[in-house]
């Protein structure tokens, strides 16, 4: 399964392979969005990880749930428009540097598929 990259909504427009981001204009954190996909389960969870190796990423965020129950259709109800944050101290290691960002999801058989990669050209 291919999963799109990862969108910056702070920094729209910008190109699906790259984006830069400008330290001074974020307040605390940068907001990544999951795009919608049929590809990923509603009781997966996904996060979000910077670095070349998606394997052994040098940094993640906390998981966020792909969905949320409903009682009234005893099921699992995927969610759309997922936000993921990564604080800015976490850019600030790589200043003046291109670092890749993707998700990365967890599902219960402990298979990991993870995103194709945007890469962050990190600014001031």
């Amino acid at each position: 399964m291919d999963f799109a990259p990862p969108e910056l909504p702070q920094f729209l427009p910008h190109s699906p392979e790259t984006a830069t981001v400008n330290l001074s204009a974020l307040s605390d954190e940068l907001i990544v969005q999951v795009p919608d996909s049929s590809d990923f389960a509603a009781n997966w969870s996904v996060y979000a990880i910077l670095g070349d190796d998606p394997e052994e990423p040098e940094w993640a965020s906390e998981e966020v749930n792909t969905g949320t129950w409903e009682d009234a259709e005893d099921e699992m109800e995927k969610l759309t428009g997922i936000e993921l944050h990564i604080p800015k101290e976490a850019l600030i290691p790589y200043l003046h540097r291109e670092i890749e960002l993707r998700y990365k999801f967890l599902d219960e058989s402990s298979i990991e598929p993870f995103s194709e990669p945007l890469t962050l050209q990190i600014e001031p």
